[in-house]
């Protein structure tokens, strides 16, 4: 509870709609950065940024999902993989899992950056 509290006092410093906008931001820098820095990189989702929630989809062509989230560990880059409770979105979309990289107030370009550095080095890991 003294977390969340603390959270919210945070939250109200800042003020939603400014935490709103730096949010936009960073998800249209980061639908703008990865596919032209990622190569073999697939985003999923609607190209409008305002139709995002600071979330961005992804799969790299030839690389399973679980194997691009486990690399990007152990560069301190955290992600989620696999069907994030979407289960038949996912089977819509022929593929068994995704990554989810997300940006809020305390994520900042540099963070978009090495995100996308990272993929980069993945795919060339993979032969991609």
């Amino acid at each position: 509870a003294i977390g969340l509290g603390a959270a919210l006092v945070y939250l109200e410093g800042i003020g939603m709609d400014a935490a709103r906008a730096h949010e936009r931001e960073l998800t249209a820098y980061a639908l703008d950065v990865l596919p032209r820095e990622v190569p073999g990189i697939v985003v999923y989702g609607p190209p409008d940024v305002d139709e995002h929630a600071g979330v961005v989809t992804f799969n790299l062509s030839g690389v399973h999902p679980h194997d691009v989230a486990t690399l990007l560990d152990r560069e301190a880059i955290a992600v989620r993989a696999g069907h994030h409770c979407t289960q038949p979105l996912h089977e819509r979309l022929g593929e068994a899992a995704t990554v989810r990289a997300s940006f809020n107030v305390y994520s900042d370009r540099d963070d978009v950056d090495r995100l996308a550095a990272a993929l980069a080095r993945v795919t060339t890991l993979f032969a991609v």
